[in-house]
C-alpha cells in the first residue's frame, strides 16, 4: 500500500512510520523540522519511503506536501493524519498571543487534515481513481471529555478531528468510495509529553488509567497498520478509543 503519513518524526508518528516500513509498505514520511530521525529510519527499513518537509501551519506548506506526495507515489492508498501540535495557552494571556495560537493549532490539527481530504479526493475523482482511500485521523479522547483551560485549542481542534471523520464518510463513502477512521489516544508517553509529565508528575498523568502503565507508541501503531491493510474497512466513520480506559464511552 501507498501511503502519506505526517507528524512522522517522533512519537506516535515515529512508530506508525516504523510498522508500516517494516510491513513493506510505501511510504511519504512527513515532518516539519526533524528529518534526521527519518533518515535514519529510512535507511534501516525504508528503501521505499520519501522525507518530504513541509509546515502544515502554513497552506504553502500543505500545497508543498501534497506536491511531494503526487511526485513520489501519485495517489496514496490511506493518509494517516497524525501531525499535531499541543501547545500550552491560559486565558490570561493576552487577546492577540492568545489568538495566534490557537490559530496555529486549529491549521495543524484540523485544517490541514481538511485540505489533504479535499485534495486527494478532488485529485481521485478528476483521475477516475476507482480504488478505495482510507484516511486515519488521530484525534484525541480530549475531543469527547474536554481538556484543562490551557488546551482549549488543542480540545477544540480533536472534537473537529471527529466531526470531519463522520463527513467523510457520509459525504465521500458510497459516492467516492473513501473510507475514513478516527484514533482516539488519551495521555500517551511521548516526547510531546514529558514537559507535562515534567510539571505535573507521571501520577496526574497516569490518574484514571484502568492499565498500570501509560499508553506506549507502540501500543497504537499494529492498529494502525491493522486498518491500513483494509480489514477493517466495516468500521468506516467510527472513532476508536486507546487510552489505556482513561475515557470510556
Amino acid at each position: 500500500m501507498k501511503v502519506l503519513l505526517t507528524g512522522s518524526s517522533k512519537g506516535i508518528g515515529f512508530e506508525i512510520a516504523k510498522e508500516l516500513l517494516i510491513s513493506g509498505h510505501i511510504v511519504v514520511l512527513h515532518c516539519n523540522k526533524n528529518a534526521d530521525k527519518l533518515k535514519k529510519l529510512k535507511e534501516e527499513h525504508g528503501e521505499n519511503s520519501y522525507i518530504a518537509k513541509a509546515d502544515l501551519s502554513t497552506i504553502g506548506g500543505v500545497k508543498e506536501l501534497i506536491n511531494i506526495t503526487k511526485k513520489h507515489i501519485k495517489f496514496p492508498d490511506t493518509i494517516i493524519n497524525n501531525a499535531g501540535v499541543a501547545e500550552s495557552s491560559y486565558i490570561n494571556k493576552n487577546l492577540e498571543e492568545w489568538s495566534t495560537l490557537f490559530d496555529r493549532t486549529i491549521n495543524v490539527n484540523l485544517k490541514a487534515p481538511s485540505l489533504l481530504c479535499k485534495e486527494f479526493i478532488m485529485l481521485k475523482r478528476e483521475n477516475k481513481i476507482k480504488s478505495k482511500l482510507r484516511v486515519i485521523n488521530i484525534s484525541s479522547r480530549a475531543a469527547f471529555r474536554g481538556e484543562e483551560e490551557d488546551f482549549i485549542s488543542y480540545a477544540c481542534s480533536k472534537g473537529g478531528v471527529i466531526s470531519l471523520t463522520k463527513t467523510l464518510a457520509r459525504s465521500f463513502g458510497k459516492k467516492d468510495n473513501v473510507i475514513p477512521f478516527s484514533i482516539a489516544p488519551g495521555f500517551v508517553n511521548t516526547e510531546m509529553a514529558k514537559s507535562f509529565i515534567e510539571q505535573h508528575g507521571e501520577g496526574l498523568a497516569s490518574k484514571g488509567i484502568v492499565l498500570d502503565k501509560l499508553t506506549e507508541p507502540k501500543d497504537i501503531s499494529p492498529l494502525i497498520n491493522f486498518i491500513v491493510s483494509g480489514k477493517m474497512d466495516h468500521a468506516v466513520g467510527s472513532t476508536i478509543d486507546l487510552n489505556a480506559g482513561s475515557y470510556l464511552r
